[in-house]
């Protein structure tokens, strides 16, 4: 192969970072999140949840059956500087998997829902 100049200049597989594991805090703030939302429990959903956020959020909210799913799951993680998009999935026996996708981002030592999007019965990257 023909020397193609500066080495540093070309083009071509980069080096992988190493994973940064999110903080214990973020997964305790989504477990918090998701378990009210299963419960059903709008008032803490709403505490989590900024106000140019809130309407985003609550669409979610009162889609999810109060007490019909009982378990969730954490199917998708993605970072971006400081905040995590997740992607969950809730299950419960005899209704379908509800799944959407929500942002949270740490302020003044708390971890809010930054954004939120339905993903039950659409169709996109994120949704499979």
């Amino acid at each position: 192969m023909p020397d193609l100049g500066e080495r540093g200049n070309v083009m071509g597989p980069q080096p992988i970072a190493e994973i940064v594991e999110p903080p214990a805090e973020m997964f305790a703030a989504a477990e918090r999140l998701l378990n009210a939302l299963i419960r059903g429990d709008h008032a803490s959903v709403e505490a989590m949840t900024p106000a140019h956020v809130r309407d985003e959020m609550m669409r979610v909210a009162n889609a999810i059956p109060a007490n019909k799913y009982d378990r969730f799951e954490l199917i998708g993680r993605a970072r971006v500087a400081h905040h995590y998009f997740l992607k969950a999935q809730l299950t419960g026996s005899g209704v379908e998997p509800f799944k959407f996708q929500f942002r949270l981002g740490p302020k003044d030592g708390e971890w809010t829902v930054r954004e939120a999007l339905d993903l039950t019965g659409k169709r996109s990257a994120w949704s499979r």
